[in-house]
């Protein structure tokens, strides 16, 4: 399935329940970035624009980036400061190096072309710049525990998922280029599943820097599924 197709099915899903999280979750990660008033930063997959509100709140000129239509209908109310580009992550239309700062949250692992949305991140991002990106454990807690009672294993019900550890996705960041100076356990929800390991963290928050892509091969493709008629890029 071409970009165009996989676009219209989010404008579809964006007209029904829609995506993104609450307002707590997006000043969470804007907190841990702590971008100074007036710096840009890029929010690649910005769906509704609960990030864009975020940033915005903080003095930071936020832009946008989205294949959906329809979501960046609705990120133009809840953030009406910020600008707006409909456009694939996997090809960025914007020059080498020209973005301080961006963010990829839960959205990476939702590309057909895995390798090309990480390339692509590394090829923008400023050489001193910093990019956070946010991406689902295959081993969450709540996943476990379906698993033990003899239900599915991780879906997050998009035409797309993809679903590694922490280590796997660290290792497939710094392969694109992304050199991982820390990661950030995120629990979502009760406070009780904060007392687990963090290897069973609902997602990992990773704060990279432009690093070396590798020319050897890719590492171990992780844990994908697609719905009929779209074909998975490389990985």
């Amino acid at each position: 399935m071409n970009p165009e197709g996989l676009a219209h099915r989010y404008d579809t899903l964006h007209r029904g329940t829609g995506f993104g999280d609450t307002p707590r979750f997006y000043d969470w990660i804007v907190r841990r970035a702590d971008l100074p008033r007036d710096s840009v930063a890029l929010d690649i997959g910005c769906g509704s624009g609960g990030a864009l509100r975020a940033l915005a709140e903080r003095g930071v000129r936020a832009i946008g980036l989205d294949f959906s239509g329809v979501a960046l209908e609705r990120a133009r109310t809840v953030s009406p400061t910020a600008t707006l580009i409909r456009g694939n992550g996997a090809r960025l239309p914007f020059a080498d190096g020209s973005i301080p700062a961006l963010l990829n949250l839960g959205n990476l692992e939702h590309f057909a072309d895995l390798a090309g949305g990480i390339r692509e991140m590394r090829r923008v991002l400023a050489t001193d710049g910093r990019a956070w990106v946010l991406l689902p454990n295959l081993f969450y807690s709540g996943v476990l525990w379906r698993v033990l009672r003899g239900r599915e294993g991780p879906n997050h019900h998009q035409p797309i998922d993809r679903f590694a550890t922490r280590e796997e996705w660290l290792a497939w960041l710094e392969w694109g280029g992304l050199r991982v100076v820390r990661t950030i356990p995120y629990h979502k929800g009760k406070r009780l599943r904060r007392l687990l390991p963090s290897a069973f963290a609902w997602h990992f928050l990773y704060e990279c820097v432009r690093g070396e892509p590798s020319s050897e091969a890719p590492p171990p493709a992780p844990l994908g599924r697609a719905a009929p008629g779209i074909v998975l890029g490389p990985s």
